[in-house]
């Protein structure tokens, strides 16, 4: 992990996740806290090495590579943990994570640190938008990845974007990204084509002053997929075949993992297209079936 100033007072630490530092005095905020206890660890130390304290960690959302850090860190720094009203459940008791994704209890592999992080309190419920009470930092409401998702605007005019928008290498990868919420998230795209600020800091792609084509990158890849699930419900098919269309048109190497993550995709579009009226259920043979609408 390396710590880049971008800004007066705002700093990136950049990996797997860039994750955000915001220094008032001796005092810092955090934005996200990487994937597990290492993570956490390697931030603290970081952190130390300038003498500054840990005040708070503001997450994002509750996905385990953003709260990875958040239990270590509370318990070496006494740090306050702040979250929005929906995902704070999820950082209090990360055990709801993979309930949520698989819909029941779930089997032991969808329990593991990729899904389930260490809990930790949180004190302080973020608004979806605006100031975030005894900072100078506020939120910018950033729905479609997850629940409540929400990105951060530092007085230095950096822009903390979480997972809004994925990199190009990322998108060329696996054809398309985790979303519960499709049309939140060409909402959010639509409000990132006109978001201004000095820098931009997306968690899974490389901080940049302009992002319109990386915006666009992420548009096109979400109306690729809601047209190739729609194209799937042509004749009639479960959701369980629409997954099965796509994991094979996308070539997408299957685990259990990246079973319930394309699952709630998949979920989403449908969800979508039904608001639509461009598809609809009925139940055939103790079948939900999704037919075309003409």
């Amino acid at each position: 992990m390396e710590l880049n100033q971008v800004g007066e007072r705002t700093y990136v630490i950049e990996g797997p996740t860039n994750l955000g530092v915001y220094v008032e005095g001796k005092e810092a905020l955090l934005i996200d806290s990487g994937n597990d206890e290492s993570a956490g660890r390697k931030i603290w130390k970081l952190l130390e090495a300038r003498g500054w304290t840990l005040k708070c960690i503001l997450n994002t959302h509750s996905n385990a590579d953003h709260i990875g850090g958040n239990a270590f860190l509370q318990k070496r720094t006494g740090c306050r943990v702040a979250a929005t009203r929906n995902e704070a459940p999820m950082i209090a008791d990360p055990s709801l994570e993979p309930l949520f994704l698989w819909g029941s209890a779930p089997f032991k592999e969808l329990r593991g640190k990729f899904l389930q992080a260490e809990p930790s309190m949180v004190t302080d419920i973020l608004p979806a938008e605006g100031p975030v009470d005894g900072t100078p930092l506020s939120t910018i409401a950033l729905p479609g990845h997850y629940l409540e998702m929400v990105g951060f605007r530092t007085p230095d005019g950096v822009v903390f974007l979480a997972d809004s928008l994925f990199s190009e290498t990322i998108l060329d990868k696996y054809g398309f990204v985790v979303c519960c919420d499709v049309a939140g998230q060409f909402a959010t795209l639509d409000r990132l084509e006109t978001l201004e600020a000095s820098l931009f800091v997306p968690c899974h792609a490389k901080p940049a002053s302009d992002i319109r084509t990386l915006v666009k990158a992420n548009r096109e890849a979400l109306e690729k997929l809601l047209g190739n699930v729609l194209d799937a419900c042509g004749g009639g098919a479960s959701r369980e075949d629409v997954l099965a269309k796509l994991v094979l048109a996308y070539r997408i190497n299957l685990s259990s993992i990246q079973y319930v993550l394309t699952s709630i995709t998949v979920s989403a579009c449908l969800a979508t297209l039904a608001d639509q009226g461009r598809i609809a259920p009925a139940f055939e043979n103790g079948r939900m079936l999704w037919h075309t609408v003409s």
